[in-house]
């Protein structure tokens, strides 16, 4: 199986997609991916509809999933297409093909990779073609189109009526949400090797949010740019560039004045944003964003181990190591359970204690992005295409 969650860039100024590409080579370094859990099913998850957009994402990295504006739902798939669908339904809404667009030069796919951002009235989706796309929610019909200098994989941050995105070279671009008008830019240095992801920007109190892949947090102003602080998260260490490398990734999450902050060959971290002080830290390495219910942060590791951890002290509650390097998504917390996919095609459900109450195959080719949760609903996009809407519990 293609190790397709360790792809790798490398350089700032060109990027070079790996497919198929693992990063352990040697017979000794092989990781072997867990045989799935028998488990008794306490919990049956229901099905409301099922539907498809295009190919998907087919085997290529990608952090693509839906959006959505009051009942309906936005879903694209790589090569370009994108639908509105009935968030009760199911049913197609309107449709249409980025890779045909007049901006589609080289008339090739428009690589969608970012997550999709949706406003009151339209929504907002990046490219591996350093493009970002407006679309009115309503037609379908592009708006503007916008040069990003990098590729797109996290997904935009609105705010203020601006478009904020994080792009593959590290870079951070502001555009009028309007119009696509850029703003400002924030241009910095990125590491020799990185792993093929971008931390998604968030807001707090007039500030982006972001983690870099120096291993490092970072906050600017969302008015400007113009950069306010960085924490470090990560030190590099080892003796080679792989071993050196610190990637901050994963979504920060914020509750109150405290933001949570993950890296891969890192640390957790627990940091006070009035401060700047550091209040805790764990050694928790990982690339995947976190979720949280109450006290407690969820996280699934690079080795496919999904930890419950008090956010209060860092104190860990449970592990649950049954889904090693079966190449798991980010945690969701749905209703009392904690939902993970897999790179075989399975849902994961458990319950607070860490414990499976239920598994379900949705797709044989694999998922590979976090499942969404929006009003009564559990919406996952699959590898190959597949929309389902599963109810919440």
């Amino acid at each position: 199986m293609d190790n397709w969650l360790k792809k790798i860039t490398f350089g700032c100024a060109a990027v070079a997609l790996l497919q198929g590409c693992s990063l352990f080579d040697s017979e000794e370094d092989t990781v072997v991916m867990a045989e799935l859990p028998v488990i008794t099913q306490s919990y049956e998850p229901q099905q409301q509809w099922q539907t498809s957009v295009g190919d998907g994402v087919e085997h290529y990295y990608s952090q693509l999933r839906p959006a959505f504006i009051d009942s309906s739902v936005y879903v694209a798939d790589r090569e370009g297409i994108v639908k509105a669908l009935d968030i009760n339904t199911g049913q197609q809404l309107w449709q249409i093909d980025l890779s045909e667009h007049e901006a589609n030069v080289l008339k090739r796919g428009a690589r969608i990779s970012g997550a999709i951002s949706a406003s009151y009235d339209a929504i907002y989706l990046g490219t591996e073609n350093a493009q970002l796309f407006a679309i009115d929610a309503e037609t379908g019909e592009v708006r503007w189109v916008a040069n990003t200098g990098g590729e797109v994989i996290a997904k935009p941050l609105l705010e203020g009526g601006k478009v904020i995105v994080h792009n593959s070279r590290g870079d951070l671009y502001a555009f009028q949400e309007y119009n696509g008008e850029k703003l400002w830019q924030l241009t910095l240095d990125q590491p020799a090797l990185t792993l093929r992801s971008s931390s998604e920007p968030i807001e707090a109190g007039g500030a982006v949010l972001y983690g870099r892949a120096d291993g490092k947090f970072a906050a600017v102003f969302t008015e400007n740019g113009m950069p306010i602080w960085e924490r470090r998260v990560a030190v590099p260490k080892g003796a080679t560039e792989l071993d050196r490398i610190v990637d901050v990734d994963a979504k920060p999450l914020v509750v109150g004045t405290t933001a949570y902050v993950i890296a891969y060959n890192g640390e957790l971290l627990a940091i006070d944003l009035q401060s700047g002080e550091t209040l805790w830290k764990r050694s928790y390495s990982a690339y995947n964003s976190m979720d949280i219910s109450g006290f407690t942060l969820y996280l699934t590791d690079d080795k496919g181990h999904i930890y419950a951890v008090d956010r209060r002290n860092g104190a860990q509650i449970w592990s649950n190591t049954q889904l090693e390097y079966r190449n798991l998504t980010a945690p969701l917390v749905a209703g009392e359970y904690i939902l993970v996919g897999d790179a075989e095609g399975y849902l994961h459900w458990l319950d607070s204690d860490g414990r499976f109450v239920a598994q379900q195959e949705l797709d044989s080719d694999g998922l590979y992005t976090v499942p969404v949760l929006y009003q009564d609903k559990v919406i996952v996009q699959t590898r190959s295409g597949k929309v389902i809407a599963l109810s919440k519990p």
